[in-house]
């Protein structure tokens, strides 16, 4: 089977695991002649194994969206060359419109959420066209929870027959990780590290995050001393300078550090080495964050939104994530209470067990999925 796998728009964040996976998971199966796009940063992390075993593997240098479209002219004339079978987007809206049946991600969770987070009117008019891509190309979608199904179905009025639901997993190089590596000793010597394992996008929230250190510092002032949360955005960038230098003005800037970028196949060293893990997101298609904290045994504080509570259950320490204040009461007890850490983990392993298929499974579904849709 000829199969074109489009990963060029993904550049950041957990789609990158997601399109990393997918990749070398596809690269062993002798059943699909591969023609491969990708992206640098994609291109970066790919193992020269693995590229190797693709007969046409091409790479694409990461464009703003006024670019996007010239960039799909380009992969589009690599399918007029190859004329594969099928075509798979990681996540879309590819921006070129395949000839051949299509299956496209979705993980635009902004888009699902516009009331919430008053987008302003250029994100409005980018969400526009972004459905509108999604209804030109006419393709089946795959999401990774059913509600996004049920509200992606309801937003783009899409025929829910033409989505499929495949759970979000973690990486197998962070099981990888985990499984070869001993255990870190956790950076409880000196201060209680909470993870914040993001990129930078306001719905990510970490404004908030930042201004529940000022909370936690005028009410546990000792407490908070002995706080450290770890960010996982480059030093160099405008995003962490903007971070830092609220945390600055506000006198909390001795209780954040950055991690940097960390290449997928070492993220599960942070999990190791920090005692709890945050996702302040306000809202989500779908995140690793969840499974990842569940995987590695770190209790995880989430925001109380339907997209978390349906992942996670009562796994997670919930807070309101517009409340910076009770942000800072949940840091507070989650720092403070040692059983519901140990209860939270207890749960989260057997919620990864209930709600997340294996690394495995999941390519097994996609695998399945890609191949009774070209049948079709």
């Amino acid at each position: 089977m000829k199969l074109m796998v489009d990963a060029s728009i993904t550049s950041v964040g957990g789609g990158v695991q997601v399109a990393l996976a997918f990749i070398e998971n596809i690269a062993n199966d002798p059943e699909f002649e591969v023609i491969c796009v990708v992206n640098t940063q994609i291109d970066q992390q790919l193992s020269v194994l693995t590229k190797s075993k693709f007969k046409h593997y091409y790479v694409e240098n990461t464009v703003s969206v006024f670019f996007k479209f010239f960039q799909g002219f380009r992969i589009s004339k690599i399918e007029k060359k190859y004329k594969p079978d099928f075509v798979f987007v990681v996540f879309g809206p590819a921006y070129w419109k395949p000839k051949a049946p299509t299956l496209q991600g979705f993980a635009l969770g902004k888009m699902l959420y516009q009331k919430e987070l008053k987008l302003g009117l250029f994100e409005k008019f980018l969400n526009f066209v972004k459905a509108k891509l999604f209804l030109m190309c006419d393709s089946y979608l795959v999401v990774e929870t059913e509600l996004v199904k049920q509200k992606l179905s309801s937003f783009l009025n899409y025929d829910s027959s033409k989505i499929f639901v495949i759970g979000n997993s973690f990486s197998p190089s962070f099981l990888d990780y985990l499984a070869t590596s001993k255990e870190i000793e956790e950076s409880g010597s000196e201060y209680f590290q909470i993870l914040v394992p993001c990129s930078y996008y306001p719905h990510k929230n970490l404004e908030r995050v930042i201004f529940s250190l000022v909370f936690l510092k005028e009410k546990h002032s000792e407490l908070v001393s002995k706080l450290k949360l770890l960010f996982t955005i480059p030093k160099e960038s405008t995003e962490w300078l903007k971070l830092y230098n609220l945390a600055k003005n506000n006198g909390v800037e001795e209780y954040i550090d950055s991690a940097g970028f960390i290449p997928n196949s070492k993220f599960a060293g942070l999990y190791l080495s920090s005692h709890a893990v945050i996702c302040a997101s306000i809202v989500e298609s779908s995140t690793a964050v969840f499974p990842e904290a569940f995987l590695s045994k770190r209790p995880l504080l989430a925001s109380k939104r339907d997209f978390a509570t349906e992942l996670c259950g009562d796994a997670a320490l919930y807070f309101d994530p517009l409340d910076e204040e009770n942000i800072a009461d949940a840091i507070f007890e989650i720092v403070t209470n040692a059983p519901l850490r140990d209860e939270l983990v207890k749960r989260g392993i057997q919620v990864l067990h209930d709600n997340y298929p294996s690394a495995v499974s999941k390519w097994g579904m996609q695998r399945k999925l890609i191949i009774e849709l070209v049948t079709k």
